[in-house]
This record gives C-alpha cells, structure tokens and sequence, in this order.
C-alpha cells in the first residue's frame, strides 16, 4: 500500500496522485497504529503526507494561478 503512495506521491499526475498519496498514508498510518507495533513504515508514511502534500500546494497554486489569470484578462 505505501508502495503505491510514494510512486504517486513522485508521479503528481496534476495533482491526483498526490490525492491518491495522501489517501493510502492515511490508510496505511491507520494499519500501522492498530498493528501495536508488529508494522513498520512511519517513516513511509510521513513520505507520503510531505511530497503528497507538497504536489497538492504546487497544483492548487497553479490552478489559483490560472484563475487569478483568467479573471483579470
């Protein structure tokens, strides 16, 4: 599971596969924390948030970007 957040978390795919990242860290954060310890991948985990979260901001803030645009064109 938290191989496909961080091939998306990488491949942003205009902002959906930062979605998809951000979905399966929350998915895998709640494995790993029901788990008591016997799962690993935290670290994975925060990968998934950070560059998911980071692909989000970037294409939020090109879309803003591209609104603002349009609007005062």
């Amino acid at each position: 599971m938290l191989r496909r957040g961080i091939v998306f978390s990488l491949f942003w795919l205009m902002g959906v596969g930062s979605l998809i990242a951000i979905v399966q860290a929350i998915k895998a954060r709640k494995i790993i924390q029901q788990s008591n310890g016997e799962i690993r991948g935290s670290g994975k985990v925060m990968w998934c948030f950070i560059v998911g979260g980071a692909g989000l901001l970037f294409w939020g803030l090109v879309i803003l970007m591209v609104v603002i645009k349009s609007v005062t064109a």
